[in-house]
């Protein structure tokens, strides 16, 4: 059984590379927890500088793929 961080990289669904890999997973599955974008953006704040807008586009991305 695969995990989702070798489920989202086989995809392919992240362009730029600012931001870990690992962190925009995080990102994800944090939102499915709060489905809240700026309420995952404040909890990855505390690992990694990230905006409301970068989470909202990761999400969306991987919610048409």
């Amino acid at each position: 059984m695969q995990s989702v961080k070798e489920i989202v990289k086989e995809l392919k669904v992240f362009e730029r590379n600012k931001v870990p890999f690992e962190i925009k997973v995080l990102g994800i599955a944090t939102y499915i927890q709060t489905s809240s974008v700026r309420r995952t953006a404040k909890i990855l704040s505390e690992i990694h500088p990230v905006s409301k807008t970068s989470v909202w586009s990761w999400v969306k991305i991987t919610d048409y793929n």
